[in-house]
């Protein structure tokens, strides 16, 4: 490769601009893959692994800038090659840590593998930061440019990870980043004039090859935790459709041979079961159940015999407003007592399109009812700008058992139960109206208690 005295003086824009674009998606894209693998709180950290990256680019240019600037096309090129191959590799090996967050407090080990997964991602955000880096000591007189091209790219590539979690799910997303670092390689071949021929097509297609060999191999490995994996556990359970997008992804799941009977609440005392059904993870969690659709109504019986079906024998509600739609069993229950208006909010557009398109005709056309709106939206953003008034608002189990029950919400906040959260609750109900707000059951009571303080309070 040419040295930096051999060097034209075009700076290299658009490889720049591409490797921004790529670390940016790269970094967005590790805050959905964390959420799905392990928990979102996970997520949180992507922004210090990223940081994490940058500073140790800028430790070792500054420790070594004379050697990598007399090298510079070798040391740039090197550079956008192995961001393309890091940022898959390194991502499979850091699964392949046995890493068990529900350990790190009595097991020391838990503390040098999560060191360990930091440091193997972060190696992208430093092979990434090292090629801007060096365009920017290679052409001083450039840097407005080369900072354009920078943040241009960055832009680029946060709107283009978005688009791409719509339409591939997040291992393959990954594969189409790490080829953008390869991508940005090539550009910087063809803008730096680089020589040696033979030598750059090697690299090319063994970094595609590698790139491809990887993309074979790559599978999101779930937490044992999550309640996903341990349902895959029971014989005949599997993954029948998935749907993925930004807002998390979506994983249908039959069980042939012990059929799903989920029914939070129900009375130890209860006439009947549900129906078959099938079970709706997002992110591998958070756990609810579509019905399958039968016209004898004692099948439906059980709703009516939930803890959550208390508001429904205090009141007889002429609007309801459910918030989260899910599989549609509180849209059930609802129907059963014959609301003249039934509202339901589902933040996640995907799971809708599940229950109300894919499977309608398995669900017999839930969300086509004429009483039923359902909207793609936050309760708390619907409400704001609403005038509407109900006679119940049902809040019920927004979360998975098994996170809640291991304490992994504890410090997590969730803006459905804050203070201004309830006062907006309360300032939508009709006078008379009852506001429901459903909870599991944790020994000894934790969030009930805070929950009832907030209410008393808003």
């Amino acid at each position: 490769m040419n040295d930096s005295r051999s060097t034209p003086g075009r700076p290299p824009y658009y490889s720049v601009a591409l490797i921004s674009a790529a670390a940016l998606a790269y970094e967005i894209l590790l805050m959905r893959l964390f959420s799905i693998i392990q928990w979102h709180h996970f997520s949180y950290m992507i922004i210090g692994l990223a940081l994490l990256g940058y500073g140790f680019s800028g430790t070792l240019i500054a420790v070594f800038q004379e050697r990598l600037m007399r090298h510079f096309m070798a040391s740039y090129l090197g550079s956008l090659v192995l961001f393309g191959l890091a940022s898959v590799l390194c991502f499979m090996l850091a699964q392949a840590m046995p890493f068990n967050a529900e350990m790190i407090l009595w097991d020391d080990r838990q503390l040098a593998y999560l060191l360990l997964i930091f440091l193997l991602l972060s190696m992208p955000f430093l092979f990434a930061a090292s090629a801007i880096c060096l365009a920017f000591m290679r052409f001083p007189e450039s840097v407005s440019g080369i900072y354009a091209r920078d943040l241009i790219g960055a832009g680029m590539g946060g709107l283009a990870v978005v688009a791409l979690l719509f339409m591939f799910f997040p291992d393959s997303t990954l594969i189409i980043i790490g080829s953008m670092g390869i991508a940005a390689f090539l550009a910087a071949v063809i803008e730096l004039d680089a020589r040696h021929y033979r030598i750059t097509v090697s690299i090319l297609a063994l970094s595609v090859i590698i790139l491809l060999i990887a993309g074979s191999r790559l599978e999101l490995q779930l937490s044992p935790y999550k309640s996903l994996s341990q349902y895959l556990r029971v014989d005949g359970t599997t993954v029948i459709d998935r749907i993925s997008s930004p807002y998390g992804l979506v994983s249908v799941v039959e069980s042939a041979v012990i059929p799903f009977r989920h029914a939070p609440g129900m009375s130890l005392a209860s006439s009947s079961g549900p129906p078959d059904q099938l079970g709706l993870f997002v992110d591998g969690d958070n756990m609810t159940a579509m019905n399958r659709f039968t016209e004898d109504p004692v099948h439906l019986d059980y709703l009516d015999q939930m803890t959550s079906a208390l508001p429904y024998h205090v009141i007889a509600p002429r609007s309801v407003l459910i918030v989260g739609a899910g599989g549609g069993a509180d849209i059930l229950q609802a129907m059963s007592h014959a609301p003249a208006r039934i509202d339901a909010i589902e933040l996640n557009p995907q799971l809708i399109e599940v229950v109300g398109q894919r499977y309608a005709e398995y669900n017999g056309g839930l969300f086509n009812n004429d009483r039923l709106t359902v909207h793609a939206d936050d309760v708390r953003g619907y409400l704001s700008g609403s005038d509407a008034r109900y006679d119940l608002i049902q809040v019920t189990l927004m979360d998975g058992f098994n996170a809640t029950s291991s304490g992994l919400y504890a410090l997590n906040e969730n803006y459905l139960y804050t203070v201004e959260a309830l006062q907006t609750y309360l300032d939508h109900l009709a006078p008379g109206g009852v506001l429901a707000l459903t909870r599991w059951v944790k020994v000894p009571p934790r969030d009930t208690l805070k929950l009832f303080a907030t209410a008393v309070k808003a």
